[in-house]
């Protein structure tokens, strides 16, 4: 069975504070085959990478996203919080990470923070700096909110999406299907081989991700072998370690 890809989960955010440039370099820098990111919109009008719709979390600041400008967002650190060697690190934009990953070969998933606020025209304007940076065949789109992966679908065929969800769907290969998309974004947990089977034979690439996780070696190679197409995880690293030794 074929081993899937290793997907950095908002970059190597086992490492480095999350979603930021330290950590998508990072991901570069241990081999992984793709990172994934979030991305919101700045009160005025700019793409940023940051998985919360408030920076309080994860900055020294506090606010919603969409009410603060780049200007603002800017002014925050996104590191220290994680370990002083970080202090300094802010939020990107995302076009700062699609001038970081062009050299490169990773893939990159974007993940649409859609599923709160809607952010009127953030698919055309996520697939315009994708088609600027000519990224159409690196690219995978996927969103809680699958209105967002069928509008960007539509008016980019070229690009890879995949639809996340964290219930039980009724047979997800069906639905999948149904919107025309590429890919099912379940939690591992919900990843089973019959999922796993069903989705591969309608012709859909399974893209695993974890809710809460820690990284243990026996449960890595289940994983592995469990036949999805992509693990996106916080552990890129150990993860290919553990792949490379077969």
């Amino acid at each position: 069975m074929k081993k899937p890809l290793i997907f950095a989960h908002r970059g190597v955010s086992s490492q480095c504070p999350e979603n930021t440039l330290a950590a998508f370099r990072r991901a570069i820098e241990v081999g992984a085959d793709g990172i994934e990111l979030d991305v919101h919109r700045s009160k005025d009008g700019h793409l940023v990478v940051c998985h919360d719709e408030t920076v309080d979390r994860t900055t020294d600041g506090k606010g919603i996203i969409q009410e603060m400008t780049v200007k603002d967002l800017s002014q925050l650190d996104a590191g220290e919080w994680f370990g002083r060697s970080f202090k300094g690190e802010r939020i990107p934009l995302l076009e700062e990470v699609l001038a970081l990953l062009k050299p490169t070969t990773l893939a990159l998933n974007i993940e649409l923070k859609t599923d709160y606020f809607f952010y009127p025209g953030i698919e055309e304007e996520t697939y315009s700096l994708i088609h600027t940076y000519g990224m159409e065949e690196r690219v995978i789109l996927s969103s809680f909110n699958h209105h967002t992966v069928l509008r960007f679908k539509r008016l980019a065929p070229r690009v890879r999406t995949g639809i996340l969800y964290s219930c039980h769907l009724y047979e997800p290969h069906r639905y999948a299907t149904s919107l025309g998309v590429n890919a099912l974004h379940p939690p591992m947990h919900l990843a089973s081989s019959e999922v796993i089977q069903e989705a591969h034979e309608a012709g859909l690439s399974v893209h695993g991700w974890f809710s809460r996780e820690r990284f243990d070696e026996t449960r890595a190679r289940q994983y592995l072998g469990s036949g999805v197409d992509i693990l996106i995880t916080n552990y890129p690293q150990e993860y290919l370690v553990v792949r490379e030794k077969g």
